[in-house]
């Protein structure tokens, strides 16, 4: 299967911090949803998942257009919204939550949201184990036109969401 280029569509950047640092949640699009349904879409995914997570705070959000390599600064709403509550310490920084799909064209995906404060038994939490799981996982297969693959397609989100400590993250609080 060849590779694509980044910006083989529209993606929208969320910024935001938890946990004394920054991250950017990645949403490819369709390029013709607004900045603002960008934002409620994003509003209704944080707010579900918002017990599983400890403080987050969105910073800003840019857009690329396909094709483009540049990003932009646009109002989506959201801006200084708050989800989740309290903080787990820079010891769990890097606990990550990730819910992965796959589009028709056979291209996988991710949403990967930091923060997560949640208890881990399998390191993976199941739809029907979790109902901010469940409710995310529909939030994301009924949201048109955002969170496609690479290749522009919407994705069939997996029943369940990953639990991790991020490489990059943990290697970035041992130093």
């Amino acid at each position: 299967m060849a590779v694509l280029p980044p910006e083989s569509t529209a993606r929208f950047f969320i910024d935001y911090s938890t946990e004394n640092q920054n991250h950017t949640l990645l949403c490819r699009s369709n390029g013709i949803v607004s900045p603002g349904a960008l934002g409620a879409n994003v509003d209704t995914l944080l707010t579900a998942l918002t017990t599983l997570f400890s403080l987050i705070t969105i910073v800003g959000v840019r857009f690329a257009a396909q094709g483009s390599t540049f990003s932009f600064p646009v109002i989506s709403g959201i801006e200084g919204n708050t989800y989740g509550a309290s903080t787990i310490g820079s010891d769990n920084a890097p606990h990550q939550l990730n819910f992965i799909g796959r589009s028709s064209g056979g291209k996988r995906c991710r949403v990967g949201i930091f923060g997560f404060k949640g208890a881990t038994s399998s390191w993976r939490l199941h739809d029907a184990e979790s109902g901010p799981i469940g409710n995310a996982i529909n939030h994301l297969n009924a949201s048109v036109g955002l969170w496609l693959a690479i290749d522009g397609i919407e994705p069939v989100w997996y029943p369940y969401a990953n639990v991790l400590f991020n490489a990059y993250w943990t290697r970035n609080v041992r130093s």
